[in-house]
């Protein structure tokens, strides 16, 4: 889809696709449409989002959350994102067929952002107002997907157990069978993908990623035919085990520091910190 940048066309077929999907699974809407657009002083997009209501605890959210867009094209060539982040998104789209089967506990959100790539700014406008029915202070815990697929070293990392250590036993447990190892306590890049805004306001979090195992980042080489297909799977398997044992909680922690409102876009996340690991060429 041409890299899927900010306001493309590319990025504009994604969304179509991601709407399609949330209808035949029968996500339940945040408004009128799955479509959530947003303004912001850095640029203009369109969030997708649906949830499904929770059976037990309806007024509690859990959000799912990946971006969609990517850098669009370098020095002339589309610049493909499979890693960062179709497989996050992949990702939320098959544990929201999941969870449709498998009714979950508390209500769940499956936000896909845009504009992750200019400055989390999606998931940042989302943060500093959740669309009726979701509230800040009813979303109990984030988890963020963002490059989950490319684990050369057959591992993933988990940022946002060092700020909600109650959280830590459930994420273990989830992987605990998994041919994938865990890394908790990773804190690296927390403020710098798309939990950043809710880690912002004090919401609890688990942001799972490859980090710097990923030698395709924003390359040409982030390809499907690259992604090693057995590690993407079990992550995704483990991810959800994880949820479910987070879900099944008659109640959840909080983070040290209370939620707090915090003005939209008045943190801004610099888009170069990455680069300064990774060679762009």
């Amino acid at each position: 889809m041409g890299g899927r940048k900010l306001g493309s066309p590319g990025n504009e077929a994604a969304r179509t696709l991601l709407e399609q999907r949330f209808t035949s699974l029968g996500l339940t809407a945040l408004g009128a449409s799955y479509r959530i657009p947003f303004t912001s002083p850095y640029g203009n997009g369109v969030n997708v989002a649906g949830y499904l209501p929770g059976s037990q605890f309806p007024d509690e959210f859990i959000l799912l959350t990946a971006h969609f867009d990517h850098i669009g094209s370098k020095n002339g060539q589309v610049v493909c994102g499979a890693d960062d982040n179709a497989s996050g998104t992949a990702a939320v789209l098959q544990l929201a067929e999941y969870l449709k089967n498998h009714p979950p506990a508390r209500s769940v959100v499956f936000g896909l952002f845009d504009g992750e790539e200019a400055g989390l700014l999606g998931s940042e406008a989302f943060a500093s107002a959740p669309p009726a029915p979701v509230t800040l202070a009813k979303i109990k815990v984030v988890l963020n997907l963002d490059m989950i697929a490319q684990g050369t070293q057959g591992r993933i990392f988990v940022g946002g157990t060092s700020y909600t250590a109650a959280l830590k036993p459930h994420l273990v447990s989830g992987f605990a069978t998994s041919k994938v190892a865990v890394i908790p306590d990773f804190e690296q890049y927390d403020a710098y993908s798309d939990q950043g805004p809710f880690l912002d306001r004090g919401v609890p979090f688990l942001f799972f990623c490859v980090g710097d195992d990923d030698p395709f980042y924003h390359t040409v080489n982030d390809t499907f035919d690259r992604i090693p297909q057995v590690f993407y799977w079990a992550t995704v398997e483990a991810i959800l085990e994880t949820f479910l044992r987070i879900d099944g909680q008659p109640t959840l922690p909080e983070m040290a520091a209370p939620a707090r409102q915090i003005p939209p876009f008045s943190v801004r996340w610099n888009s170069n910190l990455w680069g300064l690991k990774h060679h762009d060429n």
